[in-house]
């Protein structure tokens, strides 16, 4: 796949996920006055939006990398060795930072880490 059609990809999910933030707000603003009874299910619902909605604005932020990188001309570049992400993870997860050794490597790293801070 072509660099321009990565962007496209990258830039047709940054504005679905733009949308879904638009869309998410109403469950967030909550139905209004309501007895105290009857606010657990508000209350569960606008807890599950608020994580999908760090979530999403996490992969936003990994999309708005993706397109710096684009522009700089660092795209495709692994940001820990500087080797090809191949083009098979790219059109997987156009947004990838990292070839696959590389991420990897950091999610194990970082799967131990709070283990590491738990024993100190």
């Amino acid at each position: 796949m072509k660099k321009t059609n990565y962007r496209k990809v990258l830039l047709s999910k940054r504005s679905e996920l733009l949308s879904d933030f638009q869309s998410k707000l109403d469950t967030l603003v909550g139905p209004g006055p309501a007895a105290p009874e009857d606010l657990a299910p508000v209350f569960h619902e606008q807890f599950i939006a608020l994580r999908i909605n760090r979530l999403d604005y996490l992969q936003l932020k990994l999309i708005d990398a993706a397109l710096a990188r684009m522009d700089s001309g660092n795209y495709g570049a692994c940001m820990d060795c500087e080797g090809p992400i191949s083009s098979r993870r790219l059109e997987a997860i156009p947004w990838a930072s990292r070839c696959i050794a590389c991420q990897e490597l950091a999610a194990s790293v970082h799967d131990f880490a709070p283990l590491a801070e738990r024993a100190a």
